[in-house]
């Protein structure tokens, strides 16, 4: 028989052999010993022998400069704003979403960083337009105390008369200060906005601080807890959902392929690899929470049915064939043959 005959007839068998086990009963059992060889393997090398940090980066970035403008991810957005719009079928509370305990521990945190608040406040001060508005808002407040304590003296006999008195001539003073010192200070204005802003500053930094903050917060919570959770579709039409959609995944397009986020990347990476990068790969599966039992398991459902699908499709002969074709026709196994 000729040798292209008999390599013919090999590789016939060899396809017919491997559907065979791809497509039989005996499918399952040999995933969990692949499974089972795989852990063995993992559990002698390490993670840094198994994979490169290099090659991990390059992957990184490919995928955070790639991934967010394309059209799977427009696609996605878009699916998940419609989601989210439409929300779930049944009603849930804010209980639901997140424990008191974590909401007591989120407060502590927030509260206890009032000085990197009070720091990002002050530096709020420089700005002349943040000062202008914090200068109105104190400007307001103090104008409703002013009127709410006018209405409070109206309705005593005298008293009215002589609080409105009393405001009228403290304006005019004031009123005339100011155009005295606008005369001397050009920028008498800018100055008086900062002094308010710091204020201001002060006086959220000292409700921060303030031992009552906390059990406030926590009342909130307490209020709204067994309430339902508003809907977006309460708050706007789907449209809008969509638009902020857009505008957000626009922010990350604009600022994934920065190289201060690049740079991010790379040290989460170099992390990584710093603290696994000498351990088994079996080790990591175990810290990550995953056991044999769950590898085996998920890989049994998720293989047949990818093989199945490929096997129903009529691709699965022609790939294994398309594989093994070149070994069986090489001069080599002719040579064996002859």
């Amino acid at each position: 028989m000729p040798a292209d005959s008999l390599a013919d007839r090999l590789l016939d068998a060899q396809v017919g052999w491997l559907l065979g086990q791809l497509t039989g009963p005996g499918l399952p059992d040999a995933i969990a010993r692949d499974v089972d060889a795989l852990l063995a393997i993992g559990s002698r090398a390490t993670v840094g022998e198994l994979v490169d940090a290099g090659e991990v980066k390059q992957l990184a970035r490919l995928i955070v400069t790639a991934v967010p403008p394309s059209t799977a991810a427009s696609t996605l957005v878009a699916t998940a704003a419609d989601v989210a719009y439409d929300g779930p079928t049944e009603s849930f509370a804010l209980a639901d979403l997140i424990d008191r305990e974590n909401v007591e521990s989120l407060v502590d945190e927030a509260l206890g960083m009032t000085d990197l608040a009070e720091r990002f406040l002050d530096e709020l001060t420089a700005s002349p337009l943040v000062a202008t508005l914090a200068s109105r808002f104190v400007g307001r407040i103090v104008g409703d105390m002013v009127q709410a304590n006018q209405a409070m003296a109206d309705k005593i006999p005298g008293l009215g008369s002589l609080v409105s008195f009393g405001t009228s001539a403290a304006g005019k003073v004031v009123g005339a200060a100011d155009k005295q010192l606008q005369q001397v200070l050009g920028d008498t204005a800018g100055k008086g906005a900062a002094f308010a802003m710091r204020r201001l500053n002060k006086v959220v930094i000292d409700t921060l601080k303030d031992p009552t903050a906390r059990d406030a917060v926590l009342e909130v919570f307490d209020l709204y807890a067994d309430k339902p959770v508003v809907r977006l579709d309460q708050l706007g039409d789907r449209e809008d959902a969509r638009r902020v959609a857009g505008l957000l995944q626009d922010i990350v397009i604009a600022g994934a392929p920065t190289e201060p986020v690049l740079a991010l990347v790379d040290a989460l990476i170099d992390g990584f690899f710093s603290v696994y990068g000498d351990s088994t790969a079996t080790t990591l599966v175990e810290e990550l929470g995953l056991t044999r039992d769950d590898l085996v398991g998920h890989a049994q459902v998720l293989v047949p049915r990818i093989i199945g699908a490929a096997h129903e499709a009529g691709e699965l002969e022609p790939l294994l064939r398309a594989r093994l074709e070149p070994f069986f026709s090489s001069p080599e196994v002719a040579a064996i043959l002859a």
